[in-house]
């Protein structure tokens, strides 16, 4: 698979070496065709292929140099060949440019842990602003982001579809306006995968709170690549349409889709990224582990 990065390159402060700046201006320059208009923090953005020389050299300078550079990766763009579309398990969705915007006085909660802050999604609905996104493409097919929250928001006519081709309505939870209109939807699941059995090697183990027991897992800053997601024979077997991760990422458990409902928005919305999930048949011996206390 095709995987570009996209990065944010700059020094830390004025005070760095002249060298450390000279060479940073040069791989600026040289990354000028990957800008992609973007800025993070007050810099440029650009997306370049991981596989290529010039990314490959520019991480080798930020390791060397890891106290006078502001090396970041904030995002990794995965193009899945119809090949490795059908050689994938499952399916993570990509959150898309997308966004809807929720109230400024009503908060969408989750049953927070106090402790680790890992978060929940409940019974309780979420609300979100009837404009925008939202308003522009209230009849298409399509889904967005839903602001402060980790949450996709689908709309209705593609959820019309999604049910229509088989997907249980229970996979679906409301999110609605403050006159209690249906604006979209968000995925919701009871199916937890086993743990251990969907497997994120981009994350590294954080820790299992004391309060809630809840594992948490939290991206591994050393790694500048993407690693495919796997998932193993125990975590396919336990596959429903929609499902989720044991493990908690960055505070949220993942959305592990199955290949009929990825095939029904593939379709269906043009847009649409997806993180493939592959069969994670290496041996034992070989995986990254992380150790439970």
């Amino acid at each position: 698979m095709e995987v570009n990065v996209e990065i944010v390159l700059s020094y830390n402060d004025e005070e760095t070496d002249w060298k450390v700046k000279k060479n940073i201006s040069k791989f600026i320059y040289r990354l000028k065709k990957y800008r992609t208009g973007n800025r993070f923090s007050g810099e440029y953005t650009y997306k370049i292929n991981q596989d290529s020389e010039l990314y490959k050299q520019i991480i080798e300078f930020y390791k060397s140099n890891r106290k006078d550079v502001e090396f970041i990766c904030l995002d990794y763009d995965v193009k899945v060949s119809d090949e490795e579309f059908e050689k994938a398990k499952a399916f993570v969705l990509c959150f898309p440019e997308y966004y809807c915007e929720e109230y400024e006085d009503i908060e969408n909660e989750y049953s927070e842990c106090e402790s680790c802050h890992s978060k929940e999604k409940t019974n309780s609905l979420f609300y979100a602003q009837p404009k925008g996104y939202i308003k522009k493409h209230e009849n298409d097919y399509g889904f967005a982001g839903l602001d402060g929250t980790g949450e996709l928001l689908l709309l209705p006519k593609l959820v019309e579809k999604l049910k229509k081709s088989g997907v249980d309505k229970k996979y679906f939870q409301p999110i609605i306006s403050k006159s209690k209109k249906i604006l979209g939807y968000t995925f919701i699941t009871d199916n937890i995968l086993p743990q251990k059995s969907y497997i994120d090697e981009n994350y590294k183990f954080e820790n299992q709170c004391e309060k809630c027991g809840r594992i948490n897992m939290t991206e591994n800053e050393n790694i500048f690549h993407f690693i495919p997601k796997r998932i193993t024979e125990e975590g396919i077997k336990n596959l429903k349409d929609v499902n989720k991760t044991y493990e908690f990422y960055d505070e949220y458990r993942e959305i592990v889709i199955n290949k009929k409902v990825a095939q029904i928005i593939k379709e269906n919305v043009p847009y649409v990224k997806f993180y493939p999930v592959i069969l994670d048949n290496r041996n034992l011996n070989s995986r990254r582990p992380f150790k439970i206390p």
